[in-house]
């Protein structure tokens, strides 16, 4: 009796040991055979399987016991990646598995026009490419604003040059920035520009000479370092006004403020 006692507390402990690794392993289950164990982000728009997860990334589904599946839905808030889970009852996912089923296949073409939509999933791309040494806004989730010279984007962080100091700023902290995609440019601007500035430095340089009478060889150089700097200072015009002609670009990380940002 004794023996049989201990016996059965041994199962019971076996089994209690056992369902709790199940629930810390579950199986991992695939959704359909076309997309797999995972469902990405652009499949998910396709498909509206979960349309009131702003921001998603991924999900993975889990079998947490005969009848129960749990999806595990990554997505993110400002960058950073949240877990968010949803379960279903056997019956909810096999519809869900039939509908997906009986739905034509996502293509190139449809995922390619999505992911362009599906801005916050591109944030480093398009960090990387925003050109280094532009002028930029970059809005703090706090509130706080910072703005300056672009110096780079190193390790998901912006370095960016104010009138005071260099500013980092962590990309899981910003909440938006303001860029310009595409510096315009005017040639025939350029040599306007360029050839006043020129002939200003020459003028002022002459005048200088005039109140001053050096000799000979000194006001061809003075003429020459007043030409010169003229055309830099030219060309820091020319650069400048090119760039507040610009069009302005904003990039919000949250589908909300990018809506708002499209509406203006």
């Amino acid at each position: 009796m004794r023996f049989m006692y201990y016996l059965n507390r041994l199962l019971k402990y076996y089994t209690l040991f056992f369902s709790f690794v199940l629930c810390q392993n579950p199986d991992i289950v695939e959704l359909t055979k076309h997309i797999g164990y995972t469902l990405d982000a652009e499949e998910n728009k396709y498909y509206q399987v979960f349309n009131d997860i702003s921001n998603f990334e991924s999900a993975q589904f889990f079998q947490l016991e005969p009848d129960i599946i749990e999806a595990r839905i990554s997505y993110l808030e400002y960058t950073r990646i949240k877990i968010s889970r949803k379960r279903f009852d056997l019956k909810s996912f096999v519809d869900l598995q039939l509908r997906l089923n009986t739905t034509p296949n996502i293509t190139d073409e449809i995922r390619e026009s999505f992911r362009k939509n599906l801005t916050y999933l591109r944030t480093k791309d398009i960090l990387k490419n925003i050109p280094i040494g532009q002028y930029v806004e970059v809005r703090h989730i706090s509130g706080h604003r910072v703005k300056g010279t672009l110096l780079s984007f190193n390790r998901d962080r912006l370095y960016i040059q104010t009138p005071v100091s260099v500013k980092v700023v962590k990309i899981t902290s910003m909440e938006r920035i303001t860029y310009r995609e595409k510096i315009i440019d005017r040639p025939e601007w350029q040599k306007l520009i360029y050839s006043s500035a020129a002939v200003a430095g020459l003028l002022m340089m002459e005048l200088w000479n005039r109140q001053t009478n050096p000799l000979w060889g000194y006001r061809w150089h003075n003429r020459f370092i007043g030409a010169t700097f003229g055309l830099l200072v030219g060309a820091e015009a020319y650069n400048t006004s090119m760039i507040l002609l610009s069009k302005k670009t904003k990039f919000g990380l949250s589908s909300e403020d990018l809506e708002k940002l499209n509406r203006k």
